[in-house]
C-alpha cells in the first residue's frame, strides 16, 4: 500500500468518527441559561460573578471557598471570616477581577485572582497588584496570586516585569479546563439535596466543557484508539502538527493582505494612510511575524496594521491600529513625539467619546475592542487558536469577504464617528 492510500484510509476513518460524535451530540440539549442570559467568554460579568456569587452563598460560600482553596492548595488554619470582591480598586493600579480576604485568629491571607478568558495582559499588571497588597499591609507570604485562564496558560512577560523571581515563583497558573470543572464537581458534590443550586453548578460545568472541548474527551479517546491501532498512522500523525501550522499561517497572512487592500483603498479616500515602517510594538505583519508567532518566538505578537490620521498639537501622531496578541482588535493610539507609544493614558484626549463607543483605555490604547466573528455574534477571533470554525472562515473567499466586509464597517463608522471626516 502506498503513503497516499495511507493517508486516505487514515483521514476516512478520522471522518467517520467525527459524524458518528457529530450527530450524538446534535442529539444533546442544548439549552444553557449562562450562554441564554451572557456573552460565554464574558470573564467579568459571567465568569467572575458566578465565582464570586459561590462564594457568597449564605449556606454554603464557606464550604466552596474551602474546596477552592484545597484545589489552589493554599494552606490555611481554621477559617474565622472571609470577604470576597468583584473588580476590586486598587489605588491607581487598576481593578482585581476576584480578591478574596481570608482571616483566622492568627493570621490573615489575601488571594488576587487574575480570570482571563481572551483579554491581553496589560503591562506591570500582577506586579502592580502584588504591590498594592504589600501598601494594604500584607506580607509576602500572605499574598497569594492565581492566573486564571481556559486552559492553564502563562502570564505575558509584560504583565510580570518589575516582580522578582521568587515573586514570579508564587503566581499559580489554572485553568477552567481542570481547576475550575474539578472544583464545580466538588461543589456539586455537596449540594447534591439542593436541587436549585445543583442543576445551576452543573450548567455551568456544562458550559465550562464546552468552551474548552472537555466534553469531547470519548472522542478524543476513539481516535485514539485508532491512531495506536496501527504504526503508519501514528507516522502519519507525527507529520499532521506541521501541516496544520503551515495552514494557519498561510490563512492568516491571506487574511492581513485582503485586509491590507480593502482598508487601504477606503481610507486613503479619507486621507489616512498606511505606515509600514513603524518599529516594535507597531510593526507591520508579515510572513515572518506571522511564523514566529505560531512557534512562540520573543516578541512575536503586536503585529498588524497601522494608519496615520493626523497629527495632535502638543501630543503626537495619531494612529488607527489593527493588531493581534492571541486575539484580533483594533483602536486608537498616539505615538508621542518622543516616539513613546505607552503614553496614552497621561490626558483625556478622546476618552469621553470612547467610552461611549465600548473601548477600554490604557496606556497603550486611548481605546482598544475585539472584532468578533461577523457569522457567530460574540465569539472574538482568536488567531492564535484559530479554531474549525475561523479557519472555514479564512478558507471560503466568499465568507472571508463578508467578513472582511463587516471589519471594514466597523472601523468606518467609528473612524467617521470620532473624526468626522
Amino acid at each position: 500500500m502506498n503513503n497516499m492510500n495511507n493517508y486516505k484510509i487514515f483521514f476516512e476513518n478520522l471522518n467517520l468518527i467525527n459524524k458518528k460524535y457529530s450527530l450524538v451530540n446534535s442529539k444533546n440539549d442544548e439549552f444553557n441559561i449562562f450562554s441564554i442570559l451572557r456573552n460565554e467568554y464574558d470573564e467579568v460579568n459571567l465568569h467572575s460573578r458566578f465565582i464570586i456569587e459561590l462564594l457568597k452563598n449564605k449556606n454554603y460560600g464557606h464550604i466552596f471557598l474551602e474546596l477552592l482553596l484545597k484545589k489552589l492548595e493554599v494552606n490555611f488554619p481554621k477559617i474565622i471570616d472571609y470577604q470576597v470582591f468583584s473588580e476590586y480598586i486598587v489605588k491607581e493600579n487598576g481593578r482585581v477581577d476576584i480578591l478574596i480576604k481570608i482571616y483566622s485568629n492568627e493570621s490573615k491571607k489575601v488571594i488576587v485572582v487574575e480570570n482571563k478568558i481572551y483579554a491581553e495582559d496589560q503591562f506591570q499588571q500582577l506586579k502592580k497588584y502584588y504591590d498594592s497588597m504589600i501598601l494594604e499591609n500584607y506580607r509576602d507570604e500572605e499574598i497569594e496570586i492565581i492566573y486564571l485562564t481556559l486552559f492553564g496558560n502563562s502570564p505575558s512577560e509584560e504583565s510580570t516585569i518589575g516582580l522578582t523571581d521568587r515573586e514570579k515563583e508564587k503566581i499559580r497558573e489554572i485553568s477552567y479546563k481542570d481547576d475550575i470543572i474539578e472544583w464545580i464537581e466538588g461543589c456539586i458534590k455537596e449540594v447534591a439535596q439542593i436541587p436549585i443550586i445543583r442543576e445551576t453548578l452543573i450548567q455551568y460545568k456544562n458550559l465550562l466543557e464546552k468552551l474548552t472541548s472537555k466534553g469531547e474527551r470519548s472522542l478524543i479517546e476513539e481516535l485514539e484508539k485508532i491512531i495506536l491501532s496501527n504504526q503508519e498512522y501514528i507516522d502519519i500523525l507525527y507529520k499532521l502538527p506541521e501541516v496544520l501550522e503551515n495552514i494557519k499561517i498561510n490563512l492568516q497572512l491571506k487574511f492581513w493582505n485582503k485586509l491590507e487592500v480593502k482598508l487601504s483603498n477606503s481610507l486613503e479616500k479619507k486621507g489616512i494612510f498606511n505606515e509600514k515602517n513603524l518599529p516594535f510594538p507597531n510593526h507591520h505583519y508579515s510572513k515572518e511575524n506571522i511564523e514566529k508567532f505560531y512557534r512562540n518566538s520573543r516578541n512575536s505578537k503586536f503585529y498588524g496594521l497601522m494608519y496615520y490620521i493626523k497629527n495632535i498639537e502638543n501630543k503626537g501622531k495619531l494612529y488607527l491600529r489593527i493588531e493581534v496578541d492571541n486575539n484580533l482588535y483594533y483602536g486608537f493610539r498616539i505615538i508621542d513625539n518622543l516616539n513613546n507609544s505607552n503614553k496614552n493614558k497621561i490626558d483625556n484626549f478622546l476618552e469621553e467619546e470612547l467610552l461611549d463607543l465600548k473601548f477600554k483605555r490604557t496606556d497603550w490604547w486611548l481605546g482598544w475592542k475585539y472584532l468578533y466573528n461577523s457569522e457567530n455574534i460574540g465569539q472574538i477571533i482568536n488567531f492564535k487558536e484559530m479554531n474549525m470554525e475561523i479557519i472555514s472562515i479564512l478558507n471560503n473567499e466568499s465568507r472571508l469577504d463578508d467578513l472582511l466586509l463587516e471589519i471594514e464597517k466597523e472601523i468606518l463608522e467609528k473612524i467617521h464617528f470620532l473624526f468626522k471626516k
